[in-house]
């Protein structure tokens, strides 16, 4: 694997909860709560796991779309330099943790000024889950397309539109859905727009949330084949966010599982297909519908259902609903150790599963 290009350390993202007739701050939603994620140069991480559990607020806080609680978002940085970073805001000395937080100001996302921000959104982008909404509908698609150009003052006039219709043909559309509205064209073209669009100022990331989920099977597979054959000729890197295991299976090098703002396992997608190790990935895997009638499998039905985030779990947050529980789950959170071969898993217990 070569460096990261995202090393992900100690993230939390909070949202509060006000109430009373002062609106006083009485409680938080733990969305992501202390994650820690490195992401390759170059690969297509999946993000998977239910409604509810923090995929999408992990990676919008990553593009600095919401603002992190806590924690720190290097984008790009030598990987001895984040981790001398590391070590000085360890250290239980004033001038050590005084000099890191004065470095971090320009390798940290979540720390960085107005400036240096615009010029980062250059290089890091997103596609929205679904283009109806994400799309102006006031808009056409030349100047949906050349937005990004234009705010970021990276084209001239005359430029533009050259720009626009070579992008449209990157996507597979042309000339003559140049002066035409969102509204008249089906849902798969509007999801090409959408990837046009965030192709238009060269990014070396980008962030897919869930970018089939709205879409008919047949345009899913049509989107999947452009986004891998964009990520190649671009040299992209992706977080793709989803919860649909057979498009991550399909789309990413290696996969994420988080539970209620927390990663529990990370291996390559081969290895989490043949091998997983924890039991909510192992009761994810085996809700996959099997094309064939006479196939039989053993489904892990999961009691109740996912924990509020306002008021997770204690220790292992996956316990209440675990079919391989222990006392120590209760009173213990697990960490996320290496289980050998880059397979990472937080559960007390994979060794005997």
């Amino acid at each position: 694997m070569s460096e990261p290009l995202i090393d992900i350390r100690r993230l939390v993202k909070y949202y509060p909860v006000r109430g009373g007739v002062f609106r006083r701050h009485v409680a938080d939603v733990k969305a992501v709560d202390g994650v820690d994620l490195a992401i390759q140069r170059g690969e297509c991480l999946g993000l998977v796991g239910e409604s509810g559990c923090g995929k999408t607020t992990l990676g919008k806080t990553l593009l600095r779309l919401h603002e992190a609680t806590s924690g720190r978002i290097y984008y790009n940085q030598p990987a001895p330099q984040v981790e001398e970073v590391e070590r000085l805001l360890a250290s239980e000395r004033d001038g050590d943790r005084a000099a890191a937080w004065a470095r971090l100001k320009d390798m940290d996302i979540t720390r960085l000024g107005r400036s240096n921000l615009r010029k980062l959104r250059q290089r890091m982008n997103i596609v929205f889950q679904d283009p109806s909404n994400s799309l102006n509908p006031r808009m056409l698609i030349r100047d949906i397309v050349a937005e990004p150009l234009v705010a970021q003052h990276l084209i001239k006039a005359r430029d533009v539109e050259k720009k626009v219709l070579d992008l449209l043909h990157v996507v597979g559309m042309g000339a003559g859905h140049l002066k035409r509205y969102p509204h008249e064209f089906s849902g798969g073209q509007r999801q090409r727009i959408a990837i046009a669009r965030a192709l238009a100022t060269s990014p070396e990331f980008i962030l897919m949330d869930e970018p089939t989920s709205a879409l008919d099977v047949s345009v899913q597979a049509q989107i999947l084949n452009l986004l891998k054959n964009l990520q190649r000729d671009f040299h992209l890197t992706y977080l793709f966010v989803t919860h649909h295991l057979l498009v991550v299976k399909y789309t990413s090098d290696r996969i994420a599982v988080m539970y209620l703002g927390k990663i529990v396992e990370l291996a390559r997608t081969a290895e989490i297909f043949q091998r997983s190790l924890h039991p909510y990935t192992k009761a994810l895997l085996s809700a996959i519908p099997i094309p064939d009638p006479d196939s039989k499998r053993e489904r892990i039905i999961l009691s109740g259902d996912v924990p509020n985030p306002v008021n997770p779990p204690k220790a292992c947050r996956f316990h209440p609903r675990c079919p391989f529980v222990q006392e120590r789950c209760r009173e213990m959170e697990p960490l996320l150790e290496d289980a050998g071969s880059g397979h990472a898993v937080a559960c007390h217990r994979w060794r005997e599963l």
